[in-house]
């Protein structure tokens, strides 16, 4: 759980998050590496 303190607080911690999903976090989808390291190798 989190509390968030303003609307613009919040809009960092998604943004921050969405980065990460697509540049750090390996799916499984695509062979276990981050979408950016697929994009890169192509």
């Amino acid at each position: 759980m989190h509390l968030f303190e303003s609307i613009e607080h919040t809009q960092l911690l998604v943004t921050l998050w969405l980065w990460q999903y697509n540049n750090q976090r390996p799916h499984s989808a695509i062979g276990g590496i981050p979408p950016r390291q697929l994009l890169q190798a192509a």
